[in-house]
């Protein structure tokens, strides 16, 4: 059964689409957040950051000028440490993970290990398919179902956006898509205008709609208008565990994304695009909080 947080999350400021403001920030969300779960609570937490980490771990094996991803919890000396200690453990195998690399998923150290070890080292875009194909793999086996569920979706999202893109411009995208081996086969073969999809996949029709918008900044905040709703919908039910609280981290996140481009600009966007949906076509079943059934 899951722990209960009744205090810290009855403490938590409501968060709202349109805020152009935070009250809370991630930084100290995170700091109370640390007190108040238990450590495999916060684990999970800190999951949520992992594809932002990946980034910066690709960025720092293949000297890319980028460094650390802005999402990232660990700077990039962290990394860099890291990887001078699996390019060590590569040529003595006995030797001992050091207690901050413990949590890193195995996935990580025999990917890059891998990497690290060739003579002449393999294309960046196979490295990244490589650790991301990984990660969704090991994430949909998570134990935690927020987390599982969440990434789950996220690759959903990502592979049909990767489908509609590469068809748009003709580009070979099936390389690059993740997730449920069923929906990447059907992506990858399908010729179909709906990619064979059909209105069986709402997810898919939901994507369709934002994607037909013209204003690249405008379908971006569509994207995080339908994250947002899948979180509202999921946690319906969940009050006070730790499946409320990733999913408010979750929210926090998309807020910050948005403030730090222009948050004038993201009310502006979030209220013009919600009225280009709602006009345009109805959220499917799924996103219906009153048809949630748990």
């Amino acid at each position: 059964m899951n722990q209960e947080y009744f205090y810290f999350i009855s403490g938590l400021p409501n968060l709202a689409f349109e805020d152009t403001k935070l009250s809370y920030s991630m930084e100290q969300f995170r700091t109370d957040a640390k007190a108040q779960l238990s450590a495999s609570d916060y684990e999970c937490l800190e999951l949520l950051h992992l594809t932002a980490e990946l980034d910066t771990i690709l960025n720092t094996v293949y000297n890319n000028e980028k460094g650390a991803h802005s999402e990232g919890l660990y700077p990039q000396e962290y990394w860099v440490e890291y990887l001078d200690f699996l390019r060590n453990k590569t040529e003595n195998n006995s030797l001992a993970t050091p207690d901050i690399f413990k949590h890193i998923p195995d996935f990580i150290s025999t990917i890059i290990a891998n990497v690290l070890v060739q003579e002449e080292i393999q294309p960046f875009l196979k490295t990244e398919s490589e650790l991301l194909n990984a990660f969704y793999q090991w994430a949909l086996t998570h134990n935690n179902d927020f987390i599982s569920k969440w990434f789950a979706y996220d690759a959903h999202m990502r592979s049909i956006l990767s489908a509609i893109n590469g068809r748009k411009f003709e580009l070979p995208y099936a390389p690059y898509l993740i997730g449920n081996i069923d929906l990447v086969d059907t992506l990858a073969k399908s010729h179909a205008a709906d990619f064979g999809l059909g209105k069986e996949d709402e997810l898919f029709e939901s994507l369709n709609r934002v994607y037909e918008q013209n204003n690249l900044l405008y379908r971006e905040r569509g994207y995080d208008i339908l994250r947002w709703k899948w979180i509202d919908n999921y946690n319906f039910f969940n009050y006070f565990n730790i499946n409320r609280v990733l999913g408010y981290y979750c929210k926090l996140r998309i807020l910050n994304r948005w403030m730090k481009a222009d948050p004038n600009i993201g009310k502006e966007v979030f209220n013009d695009t919600l009225t280009a949906m709602e006009n345009s076509f109805s959220f499917p079943e799924e996103f219906n909080i009153k048809s949630v059934r748990k």
